[in-house]
């Protein structure tokens, strides 16, 4: 919504006539308002004067722009209302007139949101304050966000998160690789098992031995070629322990615990998998050349490098494997490890962001609380209604109830007004959770007429029923028991029924031993002029209401009924 500048206004002369009767018709109309106007940064040549909301196409006044950016618009406004200085299309300055002002306003071309100064009109001094207070909130909101991005903390953790994300899944897909190749390599033993168990290959199993030996040793120094890449400069990439922040010393105890077994690991790895894996590239490179000169199917060339993998296998398994179980539990703990602190740097960062969204919030609501204030007092000022949906009704529903009651008061026939107060007293919105509950005065079985209104300052169970009612009367024996164990505590039930019959109802509140006092009834069934208010369609149906008369909950029977009544007396 465009928020209002000032409008001044300045009255008409008028020429008088000798006749009483035309000189009291003089004296009853009223004055036009007048705008005198100036345009900082002006780029505009006109302005028009028009009503704010609708489809009515009518302006009520014009004016040309000087080249200083002065203008005075003799308006033709008759009524208090909202008005638009309309300075080209979608250009736009938002204001209040009333018959009989002479607003002086300046005006900022570059933004007509803001007042940067008005006079003669107690709406546009109201909308000024209002729009200073909403530009605060902004100002303060950039300025929280400023400092948010530049906090050195922050940008320290969300670098490091960033990098040591990269850099603990690269570990992952590393350790991985070793855990596959030292998988490879148990299959390349088992080979060697079967088709070379005492060392020696024989000739009639040459040709498989060849084949799968193969098949596992490229495997295995595919799998290790990872780890080979990474230590080439991966490792380099990443400082994790320089340029740290004076702050969160465990957190870093853990990043160093961290990097040590990353490191350890990369050394066992280097010590005990790449001699073993450089002697498999070795024999691999010669199997390539022996095919490559036609000389690999000749059974002695064929026969020796089986003989050798067979002799590097049993002779160096025992050495690269036998830490196996014990580096996989450490690659585990490592990727374990490296997972909490990712985690812990995320939720630093996102304790950082709340540590000023906190900052943030505690001035927003002291500035909300003021601009709540403002709006109430001014309640029955028009010019409110350009701010109240900054505050959404779903939030603030007590704010709209107010200020629209106090308006619909001063301006029953103004078309915005009527349509806030439709919704303000239809039964979804005005028993709807958050809204003060509708007052209810209706007799009771002896005539004596009820109100809920008299319950303030007390919990009220608001229980509509019925004498024919099943689930009501199934209901009625756990209200009773709540009753009775937190009437001293300040708790009341009010209960309206939709009986036809006095004398039904009057039975069913002494057999139920409904006990409270508070029951009434119009005995108009479906028709109840209460049913009606309350939007009740079904029963039984309820609202619980705060000690201030606010609806907090519906429909709450049994346990939940039991639940948020503790919650209330504290329990």
């Amino acid at each position: 919504m465009m928020f209002v500048t000032c409008l001044l206004m300045t009255g008409m002369s008028y020429s008088v006539m000798a006749n009483p009767t035309a000189l009291a018709v003089a004296k009853a109309a009223p004055k036009s308002p007048v705008i005198k106007g100036k345009v900082m940064n002006n780029t505009f040549s006109k302005v028009t004067l028009k009503l704010a909301y609708g489809s009515n196409p009518a302006t009520f006044g014009e004016a040309e722009i000087d080249k200083d950016g002065n203008f005075t618009l003799q308006s033709t406004v008759t009524n208090n209302d909202i008005y638009v200085l309309s300075f080209a299309e979608k250009q736009n300055f938002l204001l209040v007139l009333s018959p009989g002002e002479v607003v002086e306003l300046v005006i900022n071309a570059d933004n007509l949101r803001e007042i940067p100064s008005v006079s003669g009109s107690k709406s546009m001094i109201f909308a000024k304050e209002v729009t200073e207070l909403l530009t605060g909130s902004q100002k303060l909101l950039d300025s929280v966000n400023h400092a948010l991005q530049t906090d050195k903390n922050q940008l320290y953790f969300h670098g490091f998160s960033q990098n040591f994300s990269r850099y603990y899944q690269t570990n992952v897909d590393v350790f991985k690789s070793i855990d596959e190749a030292a998988q490879q390599i148990d299959s390349l033993k088992r080979v060697c098992d079967q088709y070379a168990p005492n060392g020696k290959v024989a000739p009639k199993t040459m040709n498989d031995f060849s084949y799968y030996a193969n098949k596992f040793m490229r495997a295995v120094t595919e799998d290790f070629s990872a780890t080979e890449m990474f230590n080439q400069g991966a490792y380099t990439m990443y400082d994790f322990k320089n340029g740290r922040v004076p702050s969160n010393s465990d957190f870093f105890k853990e990043v160093d615990q961290y990097l040590g077994k990353v490191e350890s690991i990369r050394q066992i790895a280097d010590d005990n998998y790449k001699p073993f894996v450089e002697q498999l590239n070795r024999l691999i490179a010669k199997r390539d050349s022996l095919v490559f000169h036609d000389a690999f199917e000749k059974k002695t060339a064929k026969l020796a490098w089986c003989t050798e993998v067979a002799a590097l296998v049993n002779n160096q398994y025992a050495k690269v494997q036998k830490d196996k179980q014990s580096f996989e539990q450490r690659m585990n703990e490592s990727n374990q490890q490296g997972r909490t602190i990712y985690t812990q740097s995320q939720n630093i960062i996102s304790g950082i962001v709340q540590q000023y969204q906190t900052m943030y919030n505690q001035e927003s609501d002291k500035n909300n609380k003021k601009l709540q204030n403002l709006l109430l007092a001014n309640k029955d000022d028009i010019a409110v209604l350009m701010f109240l949906d900054n505050f959404p009704r779903e939030k603030y529903a007590a704010l709209h109830n107010e200020v629209v009651m106090a308006l619909y008061a001063k301006y029953p026939d103004h078309q915005l007004v009527k349509e806030k107060y439709a919704i303000e007293t239809s039964p979804a919105t005005s028993t709807s959770i958050g809204a003060i509950a509708p007052d209810l005065a209706f007799p009771d079985p002896d005539g004596n007429i009820r109100k809920l209104s008299d319950l303030r300052g007390k919990v009220v169970l608001l229980d509509f029923w019925a004498s024919w009612c099943r689930p009501c009367r199934g209901e009625n024996p756990h209200v009773v028991a709540m009753y009775q164990k937190y009437h001293d505590k300040g708790f009341e039930v009010f209960s309206v029924s939709l009986d036809r019959e006095k004398e039904s109802w009057k039975r069913a509140i002494a057999a139920d031993g409904l006990v409270w006092p508070n029951h009434v009834s119009d005995l108009k069934y479906w028709s109840s002029e209460a049913a009606r208010t309350y939007g009740v369609s079904s029963i039984p149906s309820t609202f619980l209401l705060d000690q201030n008369g606010r609806i907090i909950a519906k429909n709450l029977r049994g346990e939940a009924l039991s639940n948020a009544l503790k919650q209330l007396f504290g329990e």
